[in-house]
């Protein structure tokens, strides 16, 4: 329900902005910004909390918080008032994220399923807002807000679970280094992905697609994920997993370099579903895998993701500004995953080597304690 609300009132933002409230591509790009900024501060402050008061509570609190605040998307009848309604939107998303991950994790769950019900909510929730947004755009918005309500009631009923009460330091040094080469690989290939990602239902309206159609095709890539998610990557080590993200990432950029029409654009979604399952459900697996304080590494995972909100618009403006139109974005995007595949390999060999030298999974910056949270 959390992943159909998000990706619903993120395809028809900018149409809102633009088509109905008179904004420009470059006020798009800052209207991502600004949520994304608030969701990275959120990432950050409430994984740690995750750890320190428990799962469940941080959880609920952020589901209640995005389920009112995406309620306002339906008084932003103006561009400084959907401005400040995002930017709430942003905060409101990053606060649940990495105590949800934690506490799958927590109760056994493999994370290519735990994942797979994200992306599933991803693409029957657009279906279903590409429904009502072609009768009228702000019924998405009124989905966004239902949705999370459900998602907030549904977390009322989790149990209580084992886990390790972890107290992180303000600043978790240690955990961002044992993580740096999937953090880094996540910062390089999203921001650049987001680059297109910022002016994506733009150029699917420019190839002809109306509401609707733009709904279907970010179903298709959804979907694609839940398949992938599901029958292959609990099966995969998760460095393999990263790996094959990267470069599948690579490819489907060149792709959409290629695509005229609105249908040839259709099948690189599955590639992109691929590609998405595999980077995605790798990095939640490095992370949850390597650290025992694994709401805080989750939530800085959601953090790199937010940040990589705040470059893609930056990279995308200045990229339309010296190349009109959306080619040379695309090609920056591929450009950018194949220097992300290069590092993290590189990142990877090195961790190998030193492996046996390595800290304990209990750092000394960390007070362990066994509790039901």
């Amino acid at each position: 329900m959390a992943g159909a609300a998000v990706l619903s009132a993120f395809t028809y933002v900018p149409i809102l902005a633009r088509d109905y409230l008179g904004a420009d591509a470059f006020y798009v790009t800052l209207l991502v910004e600004g949520y994304a900024v608030m969701s990275f501060v959120s990432s950050y402050i409430f994984g740690r909390a995750g750890d320190i008061h428990g799962r469940r509570i941080v959880l609920r609190l952020g589901l209640l918080v995005s389920a009112l605040s995406f309620s306002l998307l339906l008084l932003a009848q103006d561009q400084t008032l959907l401005f400040i309604v995002r930017a709430l939107n942003g905060f409101a998303v990053g606060m649940y994220p990495g105590a949800l991950a934690a506490y799958a994790y927590d109760s056994h769950m493999p994370m290519g399923r735990f994942a797979s019900f994200g992306a599933l909510g991803w693409g029957v929730g657009t279906f279903v807002t590409g429904i009502a947004a072609s009768m009228n755009i702000h019924s998405a918005f009124a989905l966004s807000s239902l949705f999370f309500v459900v998602a907030f009631g549904s977390a009322l009923t989790l149990p209580k679970v084992d886990r390790v009460r972890v107290y992180v330091p303000l600043f978790p040094i240690e955990t961002l280094k044992r993580n740096l080469a999937v953090y880094i690989a996540v910062l390089i290939r999203h921001s650049s992905a987001f680059a297109i990602w910022t002016l994506w239902p733009l150029f699917l309206a420019d190839l002809g697609a109306d509401l609707f159609t733009i709904g279907i095709i970010q179903a298709a890539n959804s979907l694609s994920q839940v398949f992938f998610m599901v029958l292959l990557t609990d099966r995969v080590e998760c460095v393999r997993l990263i790996t094959i993200g990267l470069l599948g990432s690579a490819i489907t950029f060149v792709w959409f370099t290629l695509a005229t029409t609105v249908i040839e654009i259709l099948p690189s979604q599955i590639l992109l579903g691929f590609s998405w399952a595999c980077l995605y459900v790798g990095a939640l697996k490095y992370v949850t895998e390597k650290n025992v304080e694994r709401s805080t590494a989750s939530g800085l995972l959601s953090s790199m993701l937010s940040i990589s909100a705040v470059f893609g618009p930056i990279y995308a403006s200045v990229l339309y500004y010296l190349w009109p139109g959306y080619t040379a974005i695309m090609l920056f995007a591929a450009l950018m995953s194949t220097l992300a595949l290069l590092l993290f390999l590189g990142a990877s060999r090195g961790a190998e080597l030193v492996k046996h030298a390595s800290a304990p999974l209990v750092t000394p910056e960390s007070t362990v304690l066994r509790t039901a949270m």
